[in-house]
């Protein structure tokens, strides 16, 4: 008790003027309108102000909530998307004798000489080796190697293929290939000295590697030059196809694939 008598009378003139300010603050908000409204108006507007702080506070975290809820429904959208991509059927054409269905490529060529690209479907959907495949309408390679349910991609944009290709709709046909240098020029080797190769004419699959239907659009040419003395010129061709943004697939599977091949294969003579 002492003490605290000690504190009192160690800051009663602190004490003494905060009562008398509260005192004259209190008479001048009761008796003076002004002031009054003053007052109510300030702490009117500080609770105004805590008000919205607190509501911003409640929308962002109703915001965070719905864009969680969101994202979920997302993914489950891409991965209903992407079930309903690879379920699709085969689609014949009697007419042109392939059948075709659609799928996804998983990892796409990164213009490395030796790479592969890896897609689906697989054996399970009846893609077998050798099957043609497409994007966009666009030569895009070959099945090489099958799995269950992935499979392996031997595309254009690879130093170890050879494809069948012609000048035009009816031009010389020639091997088409990649040296492994620019992603952006192709190279057809062979093509016979008096076959017309102009800038900008279209190449095409000829059908004959049995990979492709004939008429598969590949690329354009770019340049074509003649060797001295040489009975063959060599075309450089522009792909149609951007390689490493690729996304979506059409394999092509020729119908009566099992007779075609039998008969495709050496003869043995006598």
């Amino acid at each position: 008790m002492r003490n605290l008598w000690i504190l009192l009378q160690r800051h009663a003139f602190l004490l003494a003027f905060t009562a008398l300010m509260g005192l004259s603050f209190s008479v001048l908000v009761r008796h003076d309108g002004s002031a009054r409204s003053s007052w109510f108006a300030a702490t009117g507007g500080l609770s105004a102000s805590v008000e919205e702080q607190r509501r911003q506070w409640s929308d962002y975290l109703q915001l965070a909530e719905r864009n969680s809820a969101l994202a979920e429904q997302n993914a489950a959208l891409r991965s209903t998307l992407l079930s309903m991509e690879l379920q699709g059927q085969w689609t014949e054409d009697h007419r042109a004798g392939w059948r075709s269905r659609p799928g996804l490529l998983v990892k796409s060529p990164d213009g490395i000489p030796s790479t592969m690209a890896l897609a689906r479907p697989g054996r399970l959907d009846s893609v077998r080796i050798g099957d043609g495949v497409l994007t966009s309408g666009v030569a895009f390679g070959t099945v090489v190697d099958v799995g269950d349910h992935y499979t392996r991609i031997l595309p254009l944009l690879n130093a170890a293929g050879t494809w069948s290709c012609r000048i035009g709709r009816d031009g010389a046909v020639a091997p088409l290939q990649w040296d492994g240098r620019d992603p952006d020029t192709f190279q057809m080797t062979d093509v016979p000295r008096y076959a017309e190769a102009r800038q900008g004419d279209t190449i095409y699959t000829s059908g004959y590697d049995l990979r492709f239907p004939e008429g598969i659009p590949v690329g354009r040419i770019l340049t074509a030059r003649q060797g001295a003395g040489s009975d063959f010129q060599t075309v450089e061709v522009t792909p149609l196809l951007d390689f490493t943004s690729a996304r979506h697939l059409e394999f092509l599977s020729p119908m009566n694939a099992t007779e075609r091949d039998a008969l495709a294969q050496p003869l043995d003579l006598p």
